[in-house]
């Protein structure tokens, strides 16, 4: 009797055991909805910015689109240090940095074996230098990640407008740059060209397949990807809507594109290819003794525009005709960097409690919010595409900057949000967007509250909340800003610098559209 008693007890507490455990059983992970990114998307996009170094002929003639005509003895940058180049870059917070080894005037800052017009032939390094040797390796000694612009379009070269022997020196070139320098980060080229240039055809899927099979860790940029795409404009800024999918079919590398399509991208877009936003700290791309850097306010500014709208910031700084980063440069690069981590690192909801609508069980909790790791999120209920998180601060706070991040490696899925704050029994609304994305910065008026809410409108299927912060911004004074065109129809035109002209600072010339 005894023994027969115990079996049923131990029967019973088995299954008391078992269903215990499957109710602590991590719920299995929604499907990821497609396209989503590659490994080496989602390591370039949580970089978040990159500096790039327009350098070069153009630096010594004071102008931004060069002739090919100019004597390499002009380039001579007596006190080069790429040393200084980096180190600049790292205590303004980069981690990546990328080198115009080629402009449109055909000069080649290293010496290549397959043109006559590069440092080779110039005064400086006494016709030893190479300067893409040695600001990779200053790069990559510093824990740098080095990339390379390439101009297709070449103003020197006698063979540009033969497809044929053109794309062969194209492909030698760059063969080149992607053997020579270590590992390149990214590869950044585009379609630009001058009315008068010849007709060329570029055969971009050859160049694409070399950069692929050389350095597969590589990013590739153009107006159409294959990894990121140009942003459709020169002023570093995207939509409010921003996607990371479009439809590469509907991009032409250098042609007359949709801007607008450029910045927003497509809710049913196929191609996973985020945007990268290119504009110069100063008013032109390549350096010129009349000109200043841009305010912090206005690089944060940026900032918002940019990375707080789910794409990358790609910043120009030119270094100038001694071979340096301008002092002003510099600290206006640093000052930058110091106002982010005065914004950015402290979240003032890092210790607040957090619940849901609902839950997809175990391990897709509400709290995954509050850590920065994207490969953890809060998930609703299988199936439901709406929902809300409440978030109590524990007490009221001033804060002005909410930021909200998706866990995009399983895809892009908020189409539309809104948040509100709880105000005398009240929900009062504070704001509202359509796309997350990577990160979503929204820079609002200054509220005092402590709770408050994130409500997903609409989905393109289960959304997924990886991050959520809120931070106060005392330094950024949103100011009117003057664009340019749409560099989609500046890009293929000719802008010769004229030094008596004056420009304002902080706005950029009709010319700094184009590279």
């Amino acid at each position: 009797m005894w023994k027969k008693w115990s079996m049923i007890w131990w029967a019973g507490f088995c299954v008391v055991l078992w269903h215990a455990l499957a109710a602590e059983a991590v719920a299995t992970p929604p499907l990821p909805v497609l396209p989503i990114p590659s490994s080496r998307q989602v390591t370039w996009q949580a970089a978040e910015r990159a500096l790039f170094f327009h350098f070069g002929m153009n630096t010594f003639t004071d102008s931004e689109w060069g002739t090919g005509k100019a004597d390499p003895s002009l380039f001579y940058p007596q006190a080069l240090d790429a040393h200084q180049w980096v180190s600049t870059a790292k205590e303004a917070g980069f981690s990546r940095i990328i080198l115009t080894a080629k402009h449109h005037d055909g000069f080649c800052l290293w010496p290549s074996s397959f043109t006559n017009y590069s440092v080779a032939l110039s005064p400086w390094r006494a016709g030893a230098g190479d300067l893409v040797a040695e600001l990779s390796s200053a790069a990559h000694q510093a824990g740098l990640s080095f990339g390379l612009y390439l101009s297709p379009w070449d103003r020197h070269e006698s063979c540009y407008g033969d497809t044929l022997q053109y794309n062969e020196f194209y492909l030698a070139l760059l063969w080149e740059l992607l053997t020579r320098y270590g590992p390149i980060a990214e590869v950044w080229l585009d379609g630009a060209k001058g009315k008068d240039a010849p007709e060329m055809v570029y055969l971009f899927d050859s160049w694409f397949s070399m950069i692929r099979q050389l350095q597969p860790n590589a990013i590739i940029f153009s107006d159409a990807g294959p990894d990121a795409r140009w942003v459709g404009n020169e002023y570093g800024e995207s939509g409010s809507t921003a996607w990371a999918m479009v439809n590469r079919s509907s991009i032409t590398i250098g042609g007359d594109n949709d801007a607008i399509y450029s910045q927003e991208g497509d809710l049913n877009g196929v191609d996973w290819v985020p945007a990268e936003c290119d504009v110069s700290i100063r008013p032109g791309w390549f350096w010129h003794s009349d000109e200043q850097p841009k305010s912090v306010n206005s690089l944060l500014e940026l900032f918002y525009e940019s990375v707080g709208r789910n794409c990358v910031l790609l910043l120009n700084v030119p270094p100038n005709t001694t071979g340096l980063i301008s002092e002003e440069d510099a600290e206006a690069l640093i000052s930058f960097n110091e106002a982010l981590h005065s914004i950015f690192s402290v979240n003032l909801a890092a210790n607040a409690t957090v619940t849901a609508d609902s839950t997809r069980g175990v391990g897709y909790e509400a709290t995954e919010i509050l850590n920065d790791d994207l490969s953890t999120y809060w998930a609703p209920e299988s199936g439901k595409r709406t929902g809300y998180l409440e978030i109590d601060l524990g007490s009221s706070l001033n804060f002005n900057v909410l930021r909200i991040q998706e866990a995009v490696s399983m895809g892009q899925r908020v189409i539309s949000y809104h948040v509100v704050y709880l105000k005398d029994g009240e929900w009062i609304a504070m704001s509202q967007g359509t796309t997350i994305g990577y990160k979503k910065l929204d820079l609002i008026e200054t509220v005092e509250a402590q709770i408050l809410r994130l409500y997903i409108d609409e989905a393109r299927t289960e959304p997924l909340i990886a991050s959520f912060g809120i931070h106060l911004d005392s330094i950024t004074v949103p100011q009117p800003r003057m664009k340019t065109q749409s560099s989609h129809v500046s890009r293929r035109q000719y802008w010769m610098r004229l030094p008596s002209q004056i420009w304002p600072v902080d706005h950029q010339r009709d010319f700094s559209s184009v590279l």
